[in-house]
């Protein structure tokens, strides 16, 4: 450094210690509602440390979660005046398989069965008891360890059992085998278990976090008795009709995107026509989109929210030459509306369900669907988390290139349609016959 630029140096020096000495005790003479600025920075930094060091705040439970809480959750049938029974592992083995090594027939124990049949749709009226947990899924075998402990069996809104694992059990489903265990009630609760109508339950390990334990559920139920009159149901078949339509014009996009694929090529209709199959569905399509279609209904009134009003489930069918064409189920809301000095009800359409008419499009469906109004049935309500919210257990047939099968599901009654809560119970609804083809 040059002798003249020296004092520059030292000039410069000072004036940025004296910056510096200012801006220091400006930003002290600064008052803020916590002291100085100084003091506000060592506040905020200490505030950060507490938040870091806080838990986090879980968010707050929902319907599903609670539900949840119960896992595992398990679709569950009447079996006797004092057992329960539900499956855990479907299609564990080929039914008619030749015997792995070192298992033979013998292995297997008939159960008793009851008198009077329960439960018919689950199909599960024949048992077997296994000698050995050698050959049982290790889910059968883990679940063993809770024999002695009590499981909890939901038989309505209001009404729950505690239960505990008798022995597990193998059952007959289509052309498999599936495993599970069969519950039994303890004495006490016997008659409480007598006296419900219902056939098909929910059962957990544990029961479902409430969301109030005081609420009652007592308004969700079926309601039988409901009534409605001819121009209610008028208006029920028009938006019926007009939904079937918009369902109907999306259907067909995807059949005629389909058969445009040069990759998946038409199946000749099944008659001595030469007309192929979406052809003619288009052609079927177009007289339904004319009103052409016969429908026939039936309507099933329930209480299933908060609100109290009635919901209503409604399986719908058009016919077609005496031939079933288009299947729709369909929940309504009964809505109260003032005519004059009195009020009327009118139905408000919320959600539908056509995956049957696409399967039907598609070539899946069995023979015999449609040939009655048994394509998807509400068995039971329940309301395990006092939400007011309803849970049903709903029947639907599934119709697949593998074979017709039925699926009980637990699901969440909302208003934009039905939510799945827990794995299904599926029955195979291949008969015996058509298996031994099969081998």
């Amino acid at each position: 450094m040059s002798r003249k630029a020296r004092p520059w140096v030292v000039i410069a020096a000072a004036l940025y210690l004296l910056v510096l000495w200012s801006a220091f005790h400006w930003g002290k003479s600064q008052r803020l509602p916590d002291g100085s600025i100084f003091d506000h920075l060592e506040n905020e930094r200490r505030r950060k440390l507490a938040l870091e060091k806080q838990p986090e705040i879980p968010p707050p439970p929902t319907a599903e979660s609670r539900l949840n809480a119960g896992i595992p959750a398990f679709i569950a049938v009447r079996y006797d005046a004092t057992h329960a029974v539900f499956m855990v592992a479907n299609e564990t083995e080929s039914r008619f398989a030749e015997p792995a090594a070192g298992r033979s027939s013998a292995t297997l124990r008939k159960i008793s069965a009851p008198e009077k049949p329960a439960a018919e749709l689950a199909g599960m009226q024949e048992l077997w008891e296994p000698e050995s947990f050698a050959h049982l899924p290790e889910l059968v075998k883990e679940m063993s360890s809770d024999e002695d402990k009590q499981w909890t069996l939901q038989l309505s809104p209001e009404s729950t059992v505690p239960v505990t694992l008798d022995r597990p059990v193998i059952a007959p489903n289509g052309c498999s085998l599936q495993a599970g265990f069969l519950v039994a009630i303890p004495p006490s609760q016997q008659p409480l278990f007598a006296a419900t109508s219902q056939e098909y339950f929910v059962i957990r390990r544990a029961p479902a976090q409430l969301s109030d334990p005081i609420r009652s559920s007592r308004h969700i139920s079926e309601l039988r008795a409901w009534q409605s009159t001819p121009d209610f149901h008028k208006q029920l078949a028009a938006l019926l009709s007009g939904r079937m339509k918009q369902e109907l014009s999306r259907i067909d996009a995807t059949l005629v995107a389909n058969a445009q694929n040069p990759n998946q090529p038409e199946p000749t209709w099944p008659t001595t026509h030469v007309r192929t199959r979406p052809t003619e569905w288009i052609r079927i399509d177009g007289r339904l989109a004319r009103d052409e279609g016969k429908l026939d209904h039936d309507v099933r009134a329930f209480r299933l929210t908060p609100d109290g009003v009635p919901r209503l489930f409604v399986r719908a069918r058009w016919k077609l030459d005496d031939a079933p064409v288009f299947l729709m189920t369909a929940w309504f809301r009964e809505s109260l509306q003032a005519e004059g000095s009195h009020t009327e009800a009118r139905p408000v359409l919320l959600s539908a369900d056509s995956s049957w008419s696409a399967k039907l499009r598609e070539g899946e469906a069995p023979d015999d669907l449609g040939s009655n109004l048994d394509f998807q049935t509400v068995l039971s309500e329940f309301d395990a988390d006092h939400d007011g919210w309803a849970e049903v257990l709903v029947r639907t047939i599934v119709p697949s290139n593998g074979g017709p099968s039925a699926d009980i599901t637990l699901y969440l009654y909302t208003d934009l349609g039905l939510a799945p809560l827990k794995a299904s119970f599926r029955r195979d609804l291949a008969s015996p016959e058509s298996c031994l083809q099969q081998q």
